[in-house]
């Protein structure tokens, strides 16, 4: 039997948990958490069956880490789109723009969150807020009351409103055709949510 130094089998044990969530992804997302089976997971990361008791407790702790790990790395992609723009405009279409992006381009991790959001238990929907807060946070100071002390935006409550921001995009985003294509396009949604909250007294953003 081979010995591996502290840092390989750290290295292994890491890989391995990464085969594992990527398995679980496709599970949950193709069969939903009830129905979602642990070694079947086990057997498509390419392990023994129960394999993923030495990672994870439980099926229940398994869906708890996916959230978090699939996410945190949605918040990160849409963080990361919004600060790289400098106005309040600029940020509210890059909102949609990397949301709508990220749909199309990571198909599983996408379903996995909008199906995780709208259909499974409150334990889920609840590690899906605590998830998502940042970016409520990052809408509402970073887009919504910068634009509004700008003159952009009309007064609005930044932090309901940007509630409603994430409603819009998330369910314009979960209606996508076969190809995974979104049935409405970045610009349109834009248009409408500028629409909604800009301030008519201005004509730029």
């Amino acid at each position: 039997m081979p010995r591996y130094s502290e840092d390989q089998r750290e290295t292994i044990k890491n890989d391995t948990r990464q085969k594992l969530i990527h398995a679980a992804l496709e599970e949950f997302a193709r069969y939903g958490y009830e129905q979602a089976n642990v070694n079947r997971i086990s057997e498509a990361a390419g392990f023994a069956k129960g394999t993923i008791y030495n990672y994870f407790p439980s099926k229940q702790a398994l869906m708890l880490a996916l959230i978090d790990e699939i996410g945190n790395a949605h918040v990160g992609w849409l963080a990361t789109s919004i600060q790289s723009e400098t106005t309040p405009r600029r940020r509210l279409e890059a909102l949609f723009k990397a949301g709508f992006t990220y749909v199309e381009q990571q198909p599983s991790e996408a379903h996995f969150l909008l199906t995780t959001l709208y259909g499974a238990g409150e334990e889920f929907r609840q590690a899906m807020g605590k998830v998502y807060q940042p970016l409520f946070k990052l809408i509402a100071t970073e887009i919504l009351a910068q634009g509004i002390a700008q003159g952009v935006f009309r007064l609005v409550d930044p932090y309901r409103t940007a509630t409603l921001l994430m409603t819009l995009y998330l369910g314009t985003a979960s209606q996508v055709d076969a190809a995974n294509k979104t049935w409405l396009n970045a610009d349109e949604v834009t248009a409408f949510a500028w629409q909604a909250i800009r301030n008519l007294e201005v004509s730029q953003g």
